[in-house]
């Protein structure tokens, strides 16, 4: 009796073989099977590689917080790399968080100069529309005085400090702040003025809208609701005018927003986790609320908001915790190792280099600009590094292009900067230690 041969096919597959089979699902509409099978190939090796390409397809589908999960889980195992910086950035532009991407952006080229990222992080960092704020000359002090007046406790202090960065200077920050200390009716000028200086920020304009309302001016609110729909771009934004629909009682103006939403990232457990909570909000859908639920436990079982709204099913509000990766994140990027961080005036000359890309050359930037940063005191270097006072920053931008001949680019960046008689001041520095250096060679 002959036996005849039987091949065995073992059950258990290594993380190869799912990895593999995870890289031919790379369609957009295959993602979440790319995602299923990589999830399954992690799990068999642990390898920190393949957590950054689950990060990645995650990052595609528009799941910030399942992707921000991963790449904690590969910081963990080798640091901050270039690639890992890179993807990071990907998802805090998704959310919305632009200071945070450039950051990462940033020291991805850093980290690793010559990376696979390395190209496509210069090209977003050179190309994206940063959102630099709005520029209202001759508001610098009264910027000052409204950071000052947002720390106070007392509110009558505070209403008072308001008032008179209000006097100094019309800048929107300060009618956002008067706005939420004085009446419905007496806030509506002061948001009217900052829609119109923040043009990118949907809060002024979801905060007209709740005014609108307040002060019983119904078809106005809806008009602003609509305009704010239309702003939506980002994940920030949309989350806080779903906040605000339902502080409004408007909860379907937030299904609409979320279901456009979801026509363009379908498998997002982001855009998932508004409809759910925005179905709870609303009369007689619990049924549809808990269907959304499982739909987004099935593409991340791990996500915080879904497990949570599973484990109390009563609860329908918003969940910090889909946020604590992304702090922690945040918080590594901030915080590099003194090692790896390159010194205040490297960074302040790479921003020069950037900005004045196709103007003045890189070459021209470092020999003008060094002898001016010598003579900044200590202060105004951190002030300069550390970004929150441009006035330092503009003023040696101007000084190079000055020194240049760049004339009217210089005319142009001038007219429409803050804080002019500090720069001005800081240009007549720079110019005379220019000339003392010339006399004294």
């Amino acid at each position: 009796m002959t036996r005849s041969r039987t091949n065995v096919v073992p059950f258990e597959r290594p993380a190869a073989y799912w990895a593999v089979r995870a890289r031919r699902h790379y369609r957009p509409s295959q993602l979440p099977d790319a995602a299923r099978l990589m999830r399954k190939a992690l799990e068999k090796s642990g390898d920190p590689g393949l957590a950054l390409e689950l990060a990645e397809i995650y990052t595609g589908m528009g799941c910030y917080g399942a992707a921000e999960q991963y790449l904690i889980r590969a910081a963990v195992r080798q640091g901050l790399t270039g690639d890992l910086c890179y993807i990071l950035g990907q998802c805090a532009l998704g959310r919305g968080e632009e200071e945070l991407a450039e950051l990462a952006l940033d020291q991805c080229l850093r980290i690793e100069p010559g990376g696979m990222y390395a190209e496509s992080a210069q090209d977003l960092l050179e190309t994206y529309p940063w959102n630099r704020g709005w520029d209202k000359p001759h508001c610098a002090r009264s910027t000052a005085l409204c950071r000052r007046a947002v720390w106070m406790q007392n509110p009558d202090e505070q209403l008072k400090a308001a008032s008179a960065a209000w006097k100094k200077g019309h800048s929107p920050d300060t009618a956002v702040l008067l706005s939420s200390l004085v009446s419905s009716r007496e806030a509506l000028p002061y948001l009217r003025f900052a829609v119109v200086f923040m043009p990118r920020d949907v809060r002024p304009r979801l905060l007209l809208a709740r005014a609108c309302q307040e002060a019983k001016r119904w078809i106005e609110a809806r008009k602003q609701m609509r305009i704010a729909r239309a702003m939506c771009d980002r994940l920030r934004d949309a989350e806080e005018y779903c906040a605000m629909a339902w502080a409004m009682n408007r909860p379907a103006m937030a299904l609409k927003l979320v279901d456009q939403k979801l026509g363009l990232w379908p498998c997002s457990t982001e855009y998932l986790w508004l409809k759910y909570l925005t179905l709870r909000h609303m009369p007689d859908q619990d049924a549809q609320a808990q269907r959304v639920l499982e739909a987004l436990l099935e593409i991340d079982p791990d996500d915080p908001g879904g497990l949570y709204a599973r484990r109390h099913p009563d609860a329908c509000r918003m969940v910090p915790e889909r946020k604590t990766m992304l702090s922690l994140l945040a918080s590594m990027v901030y915080h590099r190792p003194e090692r790896l961080r390159p010194g205040p005036l490297n960074r302040t000359l790479h921003l020069m280099v950037m900005s004045l890309n196709g103007t003045v050359s890189a070459e021209d930037v470092y020999r003008l600009a060094l002898p001016a940063w010598r003579r900044l005191s200590k202060a105004e270097k951190r002030a300069c590094d550390e970004r929150h006072d441009a006035c330092v920053l503009l003023a040696m931008i101007l000084y190079v292009l000055l020194l240049s001949g760049r004339y009217r680019r210089a005319r142009e960046l001038m007219e429409n900067a803050a804080g002019q008689k500090r720069i001005l001041r800081l240009l007549r520095r720079f110019f005379r230690i220019n000339a003392a250096d010339e006399k004294g060679t």
